[in-house]
């Protein structure tokens, strides 16, 4: 959890004080700005427009959506009359904000006809039951809602109701919780444009609105990109760079490092004994103490059970110590199997009857490593690997749970 809450922080904190900052710079330069308005009043839809097709390319459904709500608040003040015309005035701050929760909480469904009309049905049914809960929600049931509505200050007070501020606030933890249980970027990007949005209503300037839109347009685009290149490089499971980012990492190492292959001792019999499950759990457990390893080691997951680490600029002697540190981390660590076994067969309940909710075990790790250095010999990335697999090979025979180097 605090992992989570600190990735949260790392992710969610520059961009709220990105738009922080444009919302000063606007109303310091709102008179140059508003010059500039009327020769560059279409940039903002361009550029929404822009990551809308980047996104739509990389099969982002939820993002696409949010981008054509972002185009609806932009283009309701570059037209009014065409909206007020076609009657589409009726899409107000708090319906945006409650279908951009409904995209946080929800899954990219892709294009296909049937998931694009089962999300429209849901934000259609989202928007409606926003209207009527403010058309007709009780007078007299909003003096319960005043103690929070006193917490505003007066001037923000004034123009937000009780139920307008309760209804915020309910969006902006569930969001929250929402954030907790995944970090990605484009979570991230969803839940600052729906905090961002009362404030622009608050304000009520078109030329902060636009300004906004148009940073809001590159962050979806710079949160497209990046959870794009985090699937292709990070390994799903555990969370640590993947084989394909260790190759594209071999290319940035000099003429010296060191490769350790590491492997997890007994994984087929664990699995076999308490179910993949819980398997997936030991390497999800693995991977996040092998990215604490010291000296400058970089994790990533090679396949299966088996890990490998490399250290920049490093000989044999210099990692030994941390790896050794790294082993006893491991070794180390009681783990609490909290997920339920795999059904058993009834020829295997006699033969393996230790075989009770996993819940109420507590087991240990351990694992192997083989540490090979780039020397004349092996002066190719493929070449040090190999040393590292034969002498992980020798740590297995050695009884496992142990350092060897080649």
């Amino acid at each position: 959890m605090l992992l989570r809450l600190q990735m949260l922080v790392r992710r969610l904190l520059p961009v709220m004080i990105l738009l922080a900052l444009v919302q000063w710079l606007v109303q310091s330069n709102a008179s140059l700005l508003f010059r500039w308005s009327e020769q560059f009043s279409y940039v903002p839809l361009v550029a929404i427009l822009f990551a809308m097709l980047v996104a739509l390319k990389f099969g982002r459904s939820r993002m696409v959506l949010a981008c054509l709500l972002l185009g609806y608040l932009c283009s309701k003040g570059l037209w009014p009359d065409v909206f007020a015309q076609w009657l589409l005035t009726w899409l107000d701050v708090t319906a945006l904000m409650a279908v951009l929760c409904l995209l946080l909480w929800d899954k990219d469904r892709g294009f296909a006809l049937f998931n694009l009309l089962l999300t429209l049905v849901w934000i259609s049914l989202t928007v409606v039951a926003t209207t009527l809960l403010f058309e007709y929600f009780p007078l007299d049931w909003q003096h319960w809602l005043k103690p929070l509505h006193e917490l505003l200050p007066p001037t923000v007070a004034g123009k937000v109701s009780p139920l307008q501020w309760c209804f915020y606030l309910i969006l902006a933890l569930s969001g929250l919780l929402r954030l907790l249980l995944n970090t990605s970027h484009s979570h991230c990007m969803l839940f600052a444009s729906m905090l961002i949005l009362p404030v622009l209503d608050y304000q009520n300037q078109f030329i902060v609105t636009q300004v906004t839109v148009f940073t809001l347009a590159l962050v979806f685009l710079s949160a497209v990109i990046v959870d794009s290149h985090n699937m292709a490089f990070r390994d799903e499971l555990t969370g640590i760079p993947s084989r394909r980012a260790l190759m594209q990492y071999t290319q940035t190492l000099g003429s010296r490092y060191v490769i350790v292959m590491a492997d997890i001792d007994h994984f087929k019999s664990f699995n076999d004994t308490y179910g993949h499950d819980v398997g997936d759990q030991v390497l999800k457990l693995v991977a996040s103490k092998l990215q604490q390893v010291s000296g400058g080691g970089k994790a990533f997951r090679y396949g299966g059970e088996e890990f490998t680490l490399v250290f920049p600029r490093k000989s044999v002697q210099q990692v030994l110590p941390h790896l050794e540190s790294l082993r006893s981390l491991i070794a180390g660590y009681q783990m609490m199997i909290r997920a339920h076994d795999r059904p058993v067969k009834k020829s295997a309940k006699k033969t393996n009857p230790y075989r009770r909710s996993a819940s109420q075990k507590q087991v240990s790790v351990t694992c192997s490593f083989g540490v090979a250095a780039r020397s004349r010999s092996h002066n190719q990335f493929t070449a040090v690997l190999k040393l590292a697999d034969q002498a992980l090979y020798d740590a297995k025979k050695a009884g496992r749970n142990c350092i060897k180097s080649r």
